[in-house]
């Protein structure tokens, strides 16, 4: 009996250091392990599925690997890049925030968080960032100086390598028109441990 609970025990033991090896520690480490069907279509607009084939795929993407900031900064076949950065919540779990933008000329993007717990994703982005009304967005345009009947309201996010701030941005010069090298920052939301919140 004695040594059926040993067994039992070094069992347990050992399915408990297996989970936790498992959980993704840094950034690069939440990026492999985010759901089969992100950032896996190839070059040739093929989707990768085998498990092998896709981590090679999504490494082959990463651009910038910051592990002491927690930040990716990633670039493929499409025209724009995409970022995913670790926010530290108050408990010590992390955010993971993910952003896409997508340029055209005008670049156009959004950004999502989530949260991973036991192998499941939970977007928690209604929960931890502003949900901004129309009328803020144009305002933030309006305060740039940007011609919004000539180019409209395109805006992306870029997530931050060194700090907590998350800004919107847009592409387009104080006169209207587009550039390839310039961020123009429209707003700017801080972190609190727990949500964002507006800079003001």
């Amino acid at each position: 009996m004695k040594q059926l609970f040993i067994a039992f025990a070094f069992l347990l033991f050992a399915f408990s250091v297996n989970s936790f090896a498992q959980q993704p520690k840094t950034v690069t480490d939440f990026y492999l392990a985010m759901p089969s069907d992100v950032y896996s279509t190839n070059n040739e607009g093929n989707k990768v599925t085998n498990k092998a084939a896709l981590t090679k795929l999504r490494k082959s993407f990463i651009k910038t690997e910051d592990i002491k900031n927690g930040y990716l900064k990633l670039e493929g076949a499409w025209e724009g890049w995409a970022e995913i950065a670790l926010f530290k919540k108050k408990d010590g779990s992390y955010l993971i925030a993910q952003a896409e933008t997508g340029c055209g000329p005008a670049c156009d993007g959004f950004v999502k968080f989530f949260t991973y717990r036991a192998g499941k994703w939970t977007d928690v982005t209604k929960q931890v960032f502003p949900n901004l009304s129309e009328a803020q967005v144009k305002q933030a345009f309006v305060g740039k100086n940007v011609n919004l009947e000539d180019e409209g309201m395109s805006y992306y996010f870029l997530l931050p390598q060194v700090g907590t701030t998350v800004k919107m941005a847009c592409n387009m010069c104080e006169n209207g028109e587009t550039s390839e090298s310039e961020d123009l920052v429209l707003m700017e939301f801080t972190w609190n441990g727990e949500k964002f919140g507006i800079k003001k």
